[in-house]
């Protein structure tokens, strides 16, 4: 299977990967006022540096498909050094959380509906 292989400041690695993935990410994510000339918020936001590991399976026979979890906004701080390498492995960490792939689609329904009674509350007052 491949996998990745990631570690932080030379820390011990996590070796992501499972048989049953489609989908396996590493993302390292910077959110905030990052430079100079970024507009600030209303609030202040402070800068945000984090990592995230995951993966999205696709499972034989209709079983249930899961979003997987090897870290999760692990915070990083400026100066830290991230590795990623790409593996093939017949081993993987096991990860450290599933959420059934069914649940995020009821939860994106969710959303949407949420979302289209809004606008059609709202449409009026904001289009032509």
């Amino acid at each position: 299977m491949y996998a990745l292989k990631v570690s932080i400041n030379d820390g011990a690695p996590i070796v992501a990967g499972a048989d049953d993935l489609a989908v396996l990410n590493a993302i390292i994510n910077c959110v905030g006022p990052l430079g100079s000339e970024t507009k600030p918020d209303a609030e202040g936001q402070a800068v945000d540096l984090h990592l995230s590991i995951s993966g999205l399976t696709a499972r034989k026979d209709d079983a249930a498909d899961e979003h997987l979890r090897w870290l999760s906004l692990h915070p990083l701080q400026v100066g830290d050094t991230v590795t990623v390498q790409l593996i093939e492995t017949s081993a993987a960490d096991a990860p450290s959380s599933g959420e059934e792939a069914a649940q995020r689609k009821r939860d994106e329904k969710e959303y949407f509906e949420h979302c289209k009674r809004v606008y059609l509350e709202l449409k009026d007052q904001y289009e032509g």
